[in-house]
Formats: structure tokens, sequence, C-alpha cells
């Protein structure tokens, strides 16, 4: 009997990878359409099933998206994908919550930094159009968590590193989808506001030191009111 090691992969996920390397080899951008169904049933000498199969698993890497009647486009490829596995192993470990908020500071910090010394007027602009979103709705649990997060996605953006960027956004919306106490999020929202008034301010000013610590101050505020935020009684107490 063949060890695990040494198990042959799966003929869609074969098929998944050779899609894949295409979109990259060919300089595919999200939006443009890939073969037929039909014609990757030519191309590969497979049945229906396996392209259906392969096109799920690159749905599923978050590479395609599957239209009805139109087939596989090549998606956006962002930090969704990541977002919701971390979500899941919140839910599925409450405990992990406090692991990735110890990430998040170590690296949001720094890149609020950067953003102070590489933000855009474009950068800026959108700053001050979510805070005043949120000011706006700060009795709307929807907006206000979306402009929560679109806050620290400019800041993202503004440091001008794309890879610290990707590492820390998908952590950010992860912990956003898991808050389960509309109520108490909008009770800490005006400290939200004014902890967000300070890291633009500081960002706005090119205070590189500044914003390293609004952004601590901020996050170190979160990090110690996060338990009451998330899920149900029963989650809160297994993060304590």
């Amino acid at each position: 009997m063949p060890s695990l090691r040494e198990k042959p992969r799966r003929l869609p996920e074969l098929v998944a990878d050779h899609i894949e390397s295409m979109v990259f080899s060919e300089e595919l951008s999200a939006g443009d359409q890939l073969p037929t169904e039909a014609q990757l049933v030519e191309d590969f000498d497979v049945s229906r099933t396996v392209v259906r199969e392969a096109a799920r698993i690159l749905e599923q890497r978050g590479l395609v998206q599957i239209r009805p009647g139109s087939g596989m486009v090549v998606a956006k490829v962002d930090s969704a994908p990541v977002a919701r596995h971390y979500a899941l192993l919140m839910r599925a470990n409450p405990s992990t919550w406090a692991e990735l908020m110890e990430v998040r500071l170590l690296f949001e910090t720094q890149i609020t930094g950067l953003a102070a010394l590489n933000r855009s007027v474009e950068d800026l602009q959108a700053l001050d159009a979510s805070l005043e979103s949120a000011r706006q709705h700060i009795d709307d649990y929807e907006v206000a968590l979306l402009e929560d997060a679109n806050f620290h996605s400019v800041v993202s953006r503004a440091c001008g590193n794309s890879i610290m960027a990707t590492l820390v956004d998908p952590i950010n919306e992860s912990l956003g989808q898991i808050y389960r106490a509309p109520m108490k999020y909008l009770a800490s929202l005006p400290s939200t506001i004014r902890e967000h008034q300070a890291i633009a301010d500081a960002i706005r000013a090119g205070d590189e030191v500044a914003a390293r610590a609004a952004s601590t101050a901020h996050l170190q505020r979160i990090r110690a009111s996060f338990a009451d935020l998330i899920a149900d009684g029963d989650h809160a107490e297994a993060a304590n």
C-alpha cells in the first residue's frame, strides 16, 4: 500500500493547477473570461464533472468567479478568502482571537507609521470620508462596522507596501466578521471614532511616531474590550 506521501494528486486538482498557471502565464486580469466548460473538457480530455470540480477548487482559492450562463471569469485576487479562514478559526477556537490581535498590534502600528510617511492626498480624503460617514451613522451597526474596516483598509493602502497590507487586512476583516454584540459595539463607537481621528491627524501631519502611538492606543483598547464584542457569553468567557 503506498504511503500518503506517495498518493497521487486528484485529477480535478491537477486541472485546477493548470488553469491557475494559464491565468498567470497569460497575464489575465480580473473580469477576463476563461475557456468554456466544453473547451476545457476538450483541452484536458477529462469529463465535465472533473472540470466543474476544478472550477470549484479555483473558486475556493479566490482565483475565479463562477457566473451562471457565463462560466468562469478571473476574480480580483484579494484577502477575502484569508479573512474567512481566520474567522472560521476564531469560531472553532475562541482563544485564537487573542493571538490575531497580537499579530495585528505588531503589524498595524508599523503600517500606520509608514502611512504617515507615504500617504497621498487621496488617502487623506478617504480617511476623512470614512470618519464622516461613521459619524453620520453612529447608530447604524452595519454602516459603522463597514466604515471601521474601511478606515483601517485605507491606512493599509496608504502605507505604500502592499505586502504589509496583505498581512494585516485579512485580520481586520476577520475580527469584524465575528462581532456578535451590536449594542456593545455601538456603545464603544464614539471612542473608536476619536481614536481613528487621532490616527488620521497624525498621518496628515506626517508624524510617524505619533501615528504609531495613536494606533497602539487604539488597538490596545480594542484588545482589552474585544471579548465583550465576540459571539455570545460562552465565547466571551472562553476568551478571558
